[in-house]
């Protein structure tokens, strides 16, 4: 995958450090903000290349205006959770490949993981450096370190909603086979030890 044509519903504090990162500067092609707020659009223009789109992240108006085929990746960041939930939704009937929500109530979270509508990220955990890494090891795995391990690299791969290993568990992974050895699985809200009867979901980061 190339350069990402990246769509955002919300445009606060997250999404401007988000924008100032050059990680993501180096990933995106075109940045595409819907932000009903006049002081956090000026905030948005002075970032440089943005195309700012005045209106309510709800209003589905403004997706049935917009080339959503074009679009690689839609990021839900609103502060209000039936708003991402929608947004995620329109996203996933235009089968946009990457969908991001944020979410504050775990169980709204969780309908949107059974759902297939994207990656929840659930609140308090949420900053701009998850989002960054979802997003950078959802393209390609992401090297984590450049200590010497050995012939051995550290990686991060973040679980695509689609991706094979959803709904399975460690175990089934048969990694040894590839002499990868998984070492510890961040779900949105906390690390947690890898063990073989560890289910995986889309958003997972390994």
């Amino acid at each position: 995958m190339g350069k990402l044509s990246v769509l955002i519903a919300g445009g606060g504090g997250t999404v401007e450090l988000l924008l100032r990162d050059q990680t993501i500067s180096g990933l995106v092609d075109q940045v595409i903000v819907i932000e009903r707020e006049p002081r956090r659009r000026l905030a948005l223009e002075k970032l440089g290349d943005i195309l700012i789109i005045e209106g309510n992240a709800s209003d589905t108006s403004i997706y049935e205006n917009l080339n959503m085929g074009e679009i690689d990746a839609v990021l839900a960041l609103t502060n209000r959770d039936e708003v991402n939930f929608l947004v995620l939704s329109i996203a996933y009937q235009y089968n946009v490949p990457i969908r991001i929500g944020v979410f504050r109530d775990p169980k709204i979270a969780e309908i949107a993981r059974k759902l297939k509508l994207g990656i929840p990220i659930i609140k308090p955990a949420i900053t701009a450096g998850i989002i960054k890494q979802v997003i950078s090891s959802l393209t390609t795995p992401l090297v984590l370190t450049q200590l010497p391990l050995g012939e051995y690299k550290l990686y991060a791969v973040t679980i695509s909603d689609d991706d094979l290993a959803v709904d399975n568990t460690i175990g089934d992974l048969h990694h040894e086979e590839d002499d990868a050895h998984p070492l510890l699985v961040h779900n949105g809200k906390e690390l947690i030890p890898v063990d073989r009867d560890v289910k995986l979901a889309p958003g997972n980061i390994l």
